[in-house]
């Protein structure tokens, strides 16, 4: 029998955060929200939020790209946008679940690579390959390689995601690839840089959105699961904070101690939306 593969944690916490969204805010987008000035940072907000950010990358895409590859399509809903522009999109999904979340929004015939994007093989080339909040989960030391046979000669790499800032500290908040190596690595091939445009401080605030849920749900929820085990199976219960006390520390560590705000997210990342051109 085929062993199945088993699910990343980060796979996890997309699917659960896209089942989350749908049902609360009847949103099918995966990424942060663009948060401006004059938004309040309230919950019947992120829909608006996370339309603002999609208008800010569709914004960006030069006029002369007709052919799209989506890398990381998440539920398909930045690539249902850029359809429903008139571009030809094709997408790459090594999520099964997310894959079939997109075919529902996109059709079950919308051409998806169902692997990782260093596995994408085709004669194709593309205008564009975009990458909306899925850059980070790319190896950095074969994405530029990869990208480059992707793309017709004059062709654009659109990035939109955080990168780690130049610090010995990882910090709470996991993810990215440092912002340097990205920068060194870029600098080895013809790409001319049409944009970095900065926008952490605007993506940041979800993080305070975030903080604010964990503590007013997240932390009455988990300890008032404690106290029921504690109260009716206190054996059982011993025995698994015993075997997962490492597990319930780290749980406890990461989102339950008021450390992923967005002070600390623009203490240790930096959300950039970068355009590149590829001039061979």
């Amino acid at each position: 029998m085929r062993k199945k593969k088993a699910m990343d944690s980060r796979e996890v916490g997309l699917v659960m955060g896209l089942a989350a969204g749908k049902y609360f805010f009847g949103s099918d987008d995966l990424h942060y929200g663009l948060w401006t000035d004059d938004l309040p940072v309230k919950p019947e907000n992120i829909r608006k939020a996370q339309d603002q950010h999609s208008k800010l990358l569709l914004d960006a895409i030069p006029q002369d790209v007709k052919t799209i590859l989506d890398v990381g399509c998440g539920a398909g809903a930045l690539a249902k946008r850029l359809v429903e522009k008139g571009y030809n999109v094709e997408c790459v999904s090594p999520s099964g679940p997310l894959t079939a979340e997109a075919r529902k929004t996109l059709g079950t015939d919308f051409p998806i690579f169902e692997m990782p994007f260093e596995a994408v093989e085709t004669t194709k080339k593309y205008d564009m390959v975009l990458f909306s909040e899925s850059y980070q989960y790319i190896n950095l030391g074969r994405s530029i390689e990869q990208v480059i046979q992707l793309l017709r000669p004059g062709g654009y790499l659109l990035i939109c995601d955080f990168f780690r800032r130049s610090s010995e500290e990882r910090g709470p908040i996991r993810g990215g690839h440092k912002i340097e190596p990205f920068r060194k690595l870029i600098a080895q091939y013809p790409f001319q840089n049409l944009l970095d445009q900065d926008i952490t401080k605007e993506t940041a605030r979800n993080y305070d959105l975030m903080n604010d849920l964990l503590n007013q749900v997240g932390v009455p929820i988990w300890e008032l699961a404690f106290r029921y085990g504690e109260a009716n199976y206190p054996r059982y219960t011993k025995i698994a904070k015993k075997i997962f006390r490492k597990k319930i520390a780290k749980i406890e560590s990461k989102y339950l101690q008021g450390q992923r705000t967005a002070a600390t997210f623009t203490r240790y990342k930096t959300y950039r939306l970068l355009l590149y051109q590829w001039t061979p």
